[in-house]
């Protein structure tokens, strides 16, 4: 009996010591996993409803530590990108790039919009905020403008 014991601890420990070094890289999976399924494409018709920009289904997706962009893969001016950032399985924000102005010598964008979704620990979005950046400043700006300014691209994604 003492035998089987020490036999079937040492299974479980070295089982322990194989899986430790990749159980990051299995957990960084599924919550990504888990944030694409909840906010992903599938998310829009909630996005809506909170009136913030949806996310385009032929966007291409990039999957870092904290978090997931989804990108537009053509053009440089208009909605360019979505960044959702994360802990775990659990939602922290949601930020919308949108772009005014390229300088394709300098590859940089001339004048963005930031729109920012900040969540609780429930998902609910507490506050949304509204931020223009140029080459020499960045302010923060009214959902007015923001809208004012959306609209003269034209060709963004509604909410």
């Amino acid at each position: 009996m003492k035998k089987t014991t020490f036999r079937n601890l040492f299974i479980a420990l070295s089982f322990i010591v194989i899986l430790l070094p990749i159980y990051p890289s299995i957990q960084s999976y599924f919550s990504k996993r888990c944030i694409t399924e909840k906010y992903g494409v599938d998310y829009n018709e909630q996005r809506k409803k909170l009136g913030l920009y949806i996310l385009p289904a032929s966007w291409g997706r990039r999957n870092l530590d904290s978090c997931i962009i989804w990108y537009n893969p053509s053009g440089h001016v208009g909605h360019r990108w979505k960044n959702i950032a994360f802990k775990g399985c659990n939602i922290q924000n949601e930020l919308d790039l949108f772009a005014f102005g390229y300088d394709a010598e300098k590859k940089l964008y001339t004048k963005v919009l930031e729109v920012e979704a900040i969540y609780d620990v429930q998902a609910k979005v507490v506050d949304i905020r509204y931020k223009v950046q140029t080459a020499s400043s960045s302010r923060p700006t009214t959902k007015a403008e923001a809208d004012s300014l959306i609209r003269t691209l034209g060709n963004v994604d509604p909410k």
